[in-house]
């Protein structure tokens, strides 16, 4: 972080001083002869003080802006040209903000009010350096340099908001209420068999219609030829077996293969779940 630079504060001259008198001082304060030449950017700042207009920019946007764009000429060229560097320093802020409130700091939930303040103040700052009347007295002492008090402004935000976020008390995540999971769990299961119900007299009512019931063999079919084919076919098969997922024939052992064997349990199981309950006879039935 290095202070902006200021020509008229660092001297104490008036904003209203000549160019060529700013130029005698410098070269002065330098120790060279008054023909001896100036840095070219100061050669360069020193060449548009005779312009007024130049000096309200200078005041707005500050040295570095007016004495490193050769080509601006105009308010809208030396604005352009100030934007990328506080727009640069505002984005590495919101990185800063996002390391800070990371996952698993238990700062999460100030993120958003941070990263608020960044942009809030970035939009401020931006409009202030637009629209705010850069006024010079006549005789150019006590000058408010909007520049730099911005830049102050923008560097006591970016030193003060991160120790706000970080000495913030951590929040840890509450733990959740195994009720509300059960709930949960519940209002699905109920949802899964609401669905089941649906399906079992859609595919009654399937069956009563005469066209769907020919839709629904016509698809079934192709659905069972294109399995057949598949299976039937020697690449997928090999590549099945070499899956440990083979499904014809017999392994090693003499038993029948992976995935045929699971297939039967998980039918088994489906059947043994799906099965009427049995009627117990009560003992005083007799």
């Amino acid at each position: 972080m290095q202070w902006p630079p200021n020509l008229f504060q660092r001297l104490k001259i008036p904003v209203t001083m000549p160019s060529d008198s700013i130029r005698a001082l410098l070269l002065h304060k330098a120790g060279l002869d008054s023909d001896a030449t100036l840095p070219k950017p100061l050669e360069s700042l020193i060449s548009r003080m005779p312009s007024f207009d130049f000096r309200t920019f200078y005041v707005r946007f500050g040295q570095s802006v007016l004495q490193d764009c050769e080509y601006c000429t105009s308010y809208d060229e030396f604005a352009l040209y100030a934007l990328p560097g506080p727009l640069l320093e505002y984005i590495r802020e919101t990185a800063v903000i996002g390391l800070i409130t990371i996952r698993g700091s238990h700062r999460e939930r100030w993120r958003t009010y941070a990263v608020v303040a960044v942009v809030c103040a970035a939009i401020m700052e931006g409009y202030t350096t637009a629209v705010q009347h850069v006024r010079i007295p006549k005789d150019g002492l006590n000058v408010f340099m909007l520049h730099d008090n911005l830049w102050i402004c923008r560097q006591l935000l970016f030193l003060v908001l991160p120790l706000i976020v970080h000495a913030t008390r951590p929040s840890p995540p509450l733990a959740a209420d195994p009720n509300t999971a059960l709930l949960q769990v519940q209002s699905n299961l109920q949802a899964a068999v609401t669905r089941l119900t649906s399906l079992k007299y859609m595919r009654g009512a399937v069956m009563r219609d005469p066209s769907l019931r020919t839709t629904s063999t016509e698809w079934w079919g192709k659905q069972r030829a294109q399995g057949e084919t598949i299976r039937e076919d020697e690449a997928v098969q090999r590549m099945a077996e070499k899956l440990g997922y083979a499904f014809v024939g017999v392994d090693e052992k003499g038993e029948e293969a992976h995935l045929k064997k699971n297939a039967r349990a998980a039918v088994d199981a489906l059947k043994a779940g799906l099965a009427p309950p049995v009627a117990v006879p009560s003992p005083q039935a007799g």
